[in-house]
């Protein structure tokens, strides 16, 4: 039997080395968090400077919509705040674990992993709701390696309800910036929100799978260090909404891709207003997808298909884009079911044929 002596935390807390800090260390708050709970909503101002201070923490007792948990730096500046793992490796490839921790919001923050064989940064795992990363900054290293070893957010078997990440930006790295898999094929949790964020030299953007109804808005991808693929959806259904995106990187095999991405009538998924200039792909939709509203795009690719569409994919339609290709086809068909409606689009290439059926 353990009885815990203390109460739960509530209101503002100042943390850092000042002599107002209620905490001098992250792991510390984090660690309270953990044995009292809370029993309202709660706000760590975390002081100038850098907390070399990995940690994990799970669920909180008392966390709810109403009794939320913020980090944030307290001029409301990221670069004020280095938050880093200088000592990872195969076991603590982390600078934040967030283990089934809901209802927290991690804001103005900048999450700082330069290791050379392990720096991720944000992870996530087990069932969460309501997790909002806002306005933070992820500074990777270098690195010509697709290991997930080097993923900003990253979350294997994520069941993540509700997450948000927004108006964030992503430098350096390898893999993807953000790869979130949910692992849960029978309930796809709902409410994933990507928006606003900037991602500069990543290696690749985005890879959701499992995820319903996703929304990814108002993003940058761009850099001479892209390689494979700017936004990758597998197994992503719903009303998906991808737009307003710049992907602009002369080495990206795939600006958008989706693969067994199936929305419904009368609730279909819209990519609309992007605007892609890659190597080989522009937007890429594999096999079986359905009602993909493909609207208003502009795709400049130079050696393979601004758009490509393949087996099994059915009820798409395509309305007022753009597509150029320099050195093949603008665009490539599987068959003539692929789409029930092609209207008002410009297909443009140098090449012998506009269109590849």
């Amino acid at each position: 039997e353990f009885t815990v002596e203390g109460s739960p935390l509530s209101g503002i807390y100042m943390l850092g080395a000042g002599p107002d800090a209620d905490y001098d260390s992250i792991s510390t708050a984090l660690n309270d968090l953990s044995i009292y709970g809370i029993s309202g909503p709660i706000t760590f101002n975390i002081q100038v400077g850098t907390y070399d201070d990995p940690v994990v923490l799970g669920q909180v007792y008392g966390a709810s919509a109403t009794n939320t948990i913020t980090f944030q730096s307290a001029d409301a500046n990221a670069d004020s705040v280095i938050w880093e793992n200088t000592t990872n490796s195969s076991t603590s490839n982390y600078v934040l674990k967030l283990n089934g921790t809901d209802h927290i919001t991690l804001k103005n923050i900048t999450f700082k992993n330069v290791g050379a064989n392990y720096s991720q940064k944000i992870v996530l795992s087990g069932v969460t709701d309501s997790v909002t990363i806002d306005s933070t900054k992820f500074i990777g290293t270098v690195t010509n390696s697709n290991s997930s070893n080097y993923v900003s957010i990253y979350g294997n078997s994520a069941d993540a309800t509700s997450l948000k990440i927004k108006n964030n930006s992503f430098t350096d790295g390898g893999n993807y910036a953000i790869n979130l898999n949910s692992n849960n094929s029978s309930s796809l949790p709902t409410g994933l929100e990507i928006s606003g964020n900037t991602f500069t030299d990543t290696y690749n953007g985005i890879y959701l799978q499992y995820y319903d109804g996703v929304t990814i808005r108002g993003n940058t991808i761009s850099g001479s260090y892209m390689y494979d693929y700017g936004l990758n959806l597998n197994s992503c259904n719903g009303a998906n909404v991808i737009e307003d995106n710049t992907i602009y990187s002369p080495q990206l095999t795939y600006g958008i891709y989706l693969n067994y991405c199936q929305a419904a009538s009368g609730s279909e998924a819209i990519i609309a207003n992007n605007l892609i200039s890659v190597e080989d792909y522009g937007i890429y939709i594999d096999d079986y997808n359905y009602y993909q509203n493909v609207y208003y795009n502009s795709v400049k690719v130079r050696d393979g298909y601004a758009l490509y569409t393949g087996y099994g994919s059915l009820y798409n339609t395509l309305i007022n884009n753009i597509f150029e290709s320099t050195n093949a086809a603008a665009a490539y068909f599987y068959n003539a079911s692929v789409t029930t409606s092609s209207d008002h689009n410009d297909f443009y290439t140098a090449y012998a044929y506009q269109i590849y059926y």
